[in-house]
């Protein structure tokens, strides 16, 4: 690396108060001080690569010259290392960068820009007219960009300098991205028993990532309430379109069978007061009651005096909203009820206004079609449904939103002529 000497005098106004300055001389001064302290840097990586080459470190105890930096600057051994690094690859394949850098010419941040990209070209096509070339371009780059902007400059280099093996190298980075991406993949689900939640990590190729999106994206639309927001953040709305989703394939039986059944989800309910899923996870009645909405209810008796006889009982009244009912649901609410909302007829769950389990019919003047997020809305409580005297249904807000809880309706809904 070629030597350079730097100066005791620090700007072109040495010994000035900055505030004492004309407006030219601190502009003048600032870029002074911008050159030495580049030059400063550069100097600093020819110490750098000069006690590396000595061997200095090993020789001083350290475990190597990373280490031995490390101690003498004060500074991380990770930032140590980069600089070790930096150093030996400017001294050795970078000339033109180590004396742009010693001059000041650009700034250590550039440099190390330079290097990453020169680095990265392929081993195959790597050849020293290459990089001295690639080297060049990024150096007038340098003078008119900063770090960033000279990196994305870098990253479609070799579409300047060599077009026809820019795409060669592309294609090269983009099987080396696949292939790590289809190793490296995992989706991982742990129930926190402390916080009753999923914690759920993953790392997904990118094909599977994008069909993970283009199904959630329309699920997790904003849904207006009675004053035109979605109070849900975007990633609270993500994880209801995924639940949606879910729901959907497990309705629909696109999920493959389970030990001869349908695979679906089991909530089992006893008489005592339980409320468990088969993986003994436990549910408030609150959620149980809104799964219920749509759920098929089979009853088993399991006699004290005989403990492994267990009868099934069969429920003779309809349980959920299906075939004509259905229909009838869809033509009268056009989708979901709630007041605002827009959500079509197949993205709707059938509630039931007075529950099953409160002895509440299976019919339409008990039956109302709501969306996930409405659904679980109502069944917190704080909102109520009804079906008025016209028998389209109506929603009265909690008092805190109309302390007269007038009823509201969604714009779809008019009284039958």
């Amino acid at each position: 690396m070629e030597s350079t000497t730097c100066s005791n005098t620090i700007g072109t106004a040495d010994g000035v108060s900055a505030w004492s300055m004309s407006d030219a001389d601190l502009a003048t001064a600032l870029l002074d001080n911008a050159t030495q302290l580049n030059q400063l840097q550069g100097r600093q990586l020819e110490l750098i690569r000069e006690a590396d080459a000595r061997n200095l470190g090993v020789t001083a105890g350290a475990a190597n010259t990373a280490q031995w930096v490390a101690g003498r600057l004060r500074v991380p051994t990770a930032e140590a290392g980069a600089m070790v690094k930096l150093a030996s690859h400017l001294d050795a394949e970078l000339p033109a960068t180590a004396r742009a850098l010693a001059r000041g010419e650009i700034s250590l941040p550039h440099a190390r820009v330079i290097s990453r990209v020169v680095q990265l070209l392929p081993s195959h096509i790597a050849t020293p007219e290459l990089r001295s070339e690639v080297e060049a371009t990024l150096l007038k780059g340098a003078v008119t960009f900063d770090p960033a902007t000279l990196r994305q400059v870098g990253n479609r280099l070799l579409e300047t300098v060599a077009p026809d093996l820019a795409d060669q190298v592309l294609e090269l980075k983009l099987k080396q991205e696949e292939a790590s991406a289809e190793r490296d993949r995992f989706l991982r689900m742990s129930f926190d028993e402390s916080s009753g939640t999923w914690r759920v990590t993953a790392r997904l190729p990118k094909m599977v990532g994008e069909r993970l999106k283009l199904v959630l994206d329309p699920l997790a639309a904003p849904q207006p309430g009675p004053d035109g927001r979605d109070t849900r953040l975007p990633e609270q709305r993500n994880v209801d379109a995924l639940d949606e989703a879910c729901r959907r394939l497990l309705a629909e039986r696109l999920v493959p069978s389970h030990g001869g059944n349908p695979t679906q989800l089991v909530v089992t309910v006893t008489q005592t007061g339980g409320r468990t899923l088969h993986t003994g996870i436990e549910l408030s009645r609150k959620l149980v009651d809104q799964l219920m909405c749509e759920a098929d209810r089979t009853y088993l008796v399991k006699p004290e005096d005989q403990p492994g006889r267990v009868t099934l009982l069969t429920d003779t009244q309809q349980r959920l909203f299906q075939g004509k009912l259905r229909r009838l649901l869809e033509l009268r609410d056009g989708g979901c009820a709630f007041p605002g909302c827009d959500r079509p007829p197949g993205w709707c769950h059938a509630h039931h206004v007075t529950p099953w389990s409160k002895g509440g019919p299976t019919t339409r003047d008990n039956g109302v079609l709501l969306c996930g997020y409405h659904h679980r809305l109502i069944h917190q409580g704080a909102w109520q449904v009804r079906i008025a005297l016209d028998g389209l249904p109506e929603f009265l807000p909690p008092d805190w939103i109309d302390p007269q809880q007038r009823p509201l309706r969604n714009h779809r809904l008019t009284p039958a002529a």
